[in-house]
């Protein structure tokens, strides 16, 4: 059985594969079906053109991509792995959009020997697989970024712990403290992932740290604010705000009694960051917290020196305001 020129033409068209013909002069000679589409490309458009002229490329790519072609060309078979390229983008009557598409490969190219040994064409097969080096990508940065922030919480654990070993009279008198800051930094760890991955809004930090303490009446607190999104960092530093608020609004301030008033705002600033203030009304504070405390420390120290922010609190008889104005974000983390 034997098959014609035609018929040959036509098996390779319908090849399972991306495959690309090339001359010794780097001229188009045919592509598969798998290929064209991959590229976005009509063979009537690319034949018989120079490669270079129909996806032309920045110098060191293109020379790159040449020197394999070279090889090949000479014989050597060979392979480059997740080469990254450019596509020029075409429109559906096949002009140019003046778009880009850059996309990785992974290119084998082998010569075509004649029967005298010689080599006229080489074929490269060019597999598409930007999606494989985009998660790999994706992976790497979620790796670094868990260890970014696994650092950061367990920087804050330490100082924690440190700080308030230092001022508690006794064990018991540590653990319950640590263990309720602690269970405050595991929430929002628990809270960034899947869609709040890359961060969470303050809206649901102060929501879901007030949601822990069931016994709070619905009408003694207004939670307003801004539709505002806070990176991985700033939501644990400002979850230890909140926490810490909280804690002290239910033990000496507004939340002790049905009577207390709570109210929590958050806004755009002037200087791209944003003010919060947590303020609480209505209520008779007779027993004050330490004013040297570690939650001071937190309040007064550590919140706006990582947040890069002011922060003033006012304890009055009859109520207690807390104001935070974050001046300066950090791009990431």
């Amino acid at each position: 059985m034997t098959f014609s020129n035609i018929e040959w033409s036509a098996l390779f068209q319908d090849l399972p594969a991306p495959c690309l013909v090339l001359d010794q002069d780097l001229h188009i000679v045919t592509a598969s079906k798998l290929y064209l589409a991959t590229v976005g490309r009509d063979l009537n458009a690319i034949q018989g053109r120079p490669v270079f002229d129909v996806f032309p490329e920045e110098p060191d790519r293109r020379a790159m991509l040449e020197a394999a072609f070279r090889r090949a060309l000479a014989g050597e078979a060979n392979s480059l792995e997740k080469v990254l390229y450019a596509i020029p983008v075409m429109d559906d009557d096949g002009q140019p959009t003046g778009k880009i598409k850059e996309m990785y490969w992974s290119c084998h190219h082998n010569p075509i020997f004649q029967t005298d040994g010689t080599v006229r064409y080489m074929i490269q097969n060019a597999q598409d697989i930007t999606q494989q080096v985009m998660a790999e990508q994706l992976k790497d940065a979620v790796v670094g970024e868990l260890h970014h922030r696994v650092g950061n919480i367990f920087a804050l654990v330490s100082a924690t712990a440190k700080r308030m070993a230092s001022s508690a009279d006794d064990l018991a008198d540590f653990l319950p403290k640590f263990q309720g800051r602690l269970m405050a930094l595991a929430r929002t760890h628990t809270y960034l992932t899947g869609d709040n991955w890359d961060g969470i809004t303050i809206d649901k930090i102060v929501q879901r740290e007030l949601s822990e303490h069931s016994d709070i009446g619905p009408d003694q607190i207004t939670a307003v604010g801004s539709d505002i999104k806070v990176n991985a960092t700033e939501a644990q530093i400002l979850t230890m705000a909140v926490h810490e608020l909280t804690t002290n609004a239910i033990k000496y301030g507004a939340l002790k009694t049905r009577g207390g008033k709570l109210n929590v705002a958050w806004k755009p600033n002037a200087t791209a960051g944003f003010d919060f203030e947590w303020r609480e009304s209505d209520v008779i504070i007779a027993d004050t917290p330490p004013r040297q405390g570690f939650g001071s420390f937190i309040l007064d120290q550590i919140v706006p020196a990582q947040l890069q922010a002011t922060a003033q609190r006012d304890l009055r008889p009859d109520g207690f305001t807390y104001q935070l104005s974050v001046t300066q974000r950090a791009a990431s983390h």
